[in-house]
């Protein structure tokens, strides 16, 4: 939270200022050196210290008005951490559990090398309450096993389905290609006479004008052979530069455990941005203006370790209010006790 991101500039930077070690508690005249902390961190349970975390922001999140249904919406997505990777560190890949509006990541497991998220997904339930909030992720988990868990858990998803599943990408492609681009909101499907759902915004953003439509239909729940399935989703995207008239589309396909009566167009396309939004909240906050990106460290539990105690200061300051995450560190830099102040006030 001062400015000094990996654990050897901690470390020697703590040194020097002994007020701040005796703020933190240390018994002794000094804080320890780099290499204990290296030692100590190798081998700290990073598990353990994942689901110490998750229960906290649990407990924490409930108790405070400000932060009232924060957690309805989690999205689960994995960061790389660089710098890590090019070290060779045998975990270098986080899939993390985030709340999209807070930007906070409520837990997180580490991806070997030599796998990937598909098998972690599942066991990444098992860390936090899945009945509660709604589930987002990308294709890359849009798998049955996923599903089942989810499902099995009293939980609901929302993801989306492209060419890795390549019968079910057509299925509902061919679902919405007759359907004109625009419809009434109580329209039915001009073929198969079924209600469908749809929502459009427009916004006008740095000089382009973004227009994103999502239509959604239950005419293919009996038909498709996938757990919790409710509905299927089509998403466009369309952007015009007035000045250029250049214009580009995007259209993707999803589906989701919710029925209509839970989860209009509206709110699906709500969901759908906020997925996405983690990115900026989250995975860049930690990758920049935290260090991550830059951070070599590869031996035992370090790289996860340190990335959960980044997710820690990140909350400490989204929970204290600061908008501008990247001024609040350099102010800290020059008056770190006021930061010790802020984290025993949060905690």
């Amino acid at each position: 939270m001062t400015g000094h991101k990996g654990w050897t500039s901690i470390a020697k930077w703590t040194r020097s200022q002994p007020e701040l070690v005796r703020a933190l508690g240390w018994t002794h005249k000094t804080s320890p050196c780099s290499a204990t902390g290296h030692n100590v961190l190798k081998k700290i349970d990073a598990d353990a210290v994942e689901k110490t975390w998750t229960n906290w922001v649990e407990d924490l999140c409930p108790s405070r008005s400000d932060l009232a249904g924060c957690l309805d919406t989690v999205a689960i997505d994995g960061p790389t951490m660089r710098a890590s990777k090019k070290s060779g560190a045998a975990i270098s890949h986080l899939l993390s559990v985030v709340s999209p509006e807070l930007g906070v990541t409520l837990t997180q497991q580490g991806v070997r090398d030599k796998t990937n998220e598909i098998p972690i997904s599942t066991e990444i339930l098992e860390n936090f309450d899945v009945s509660g909030p709604v589930i987002t992720t990308d294709a890359l988990l849009t798998q049955k096993t996923f599903c089942h868990a989810i499902i099995a858990g009293n939980g609901d998803y929302v993801l989306p389905v492209k060419n890795n599943h390549p019968d079910l990408y057509d299925d509902i492609q061919k679902l919405f290609q007759d359907v004109p681009d625009t419809l009434s909101e109580d329209a039915t499907h001009p073929l198969l006479d079924d209600p469908m759902d749809t929502h459009e915004t427009h916004e006008k953003s740095h000089g382009r004008v973004e227009t994103r439509c999502l239509k959604a239909s239950t005419s293919l729940n009996a038909y498709l052979d996938w757990p919790g399935i409710e509905q299927v989703i089509q998403y466009r995207y369309i952007r015009k530069n007035p000045n250029t008239r250049e214009e580009t589309t995007k259209v993707n396909y999803g589906r989701t455990s919710l029925t209509p009566e839970e989860a209009s167009a509206e709110h699906l396309l709500e969901l759908r941005r906020g997925h996405w939004s983690i990115e900026n909240k989250s995975h860049w906050m930690r990758g920049t203006q935290l260090g991550e990106d830059a951070s070599s460290v590869r031996t035992g539990a370090i790289p996860q370790v340190m990335a959960a105690l980044r997710n820690a200061a990140l909350v400490v300051l989204i929970f204290a209010g600061v908008t501008s995450i990247a001024d609040k560190i350099r102010y800290y830099a020059s008056k770190h006790l006021l930061a010790v102040n802020l984290i025993t006030e949060c905690f």
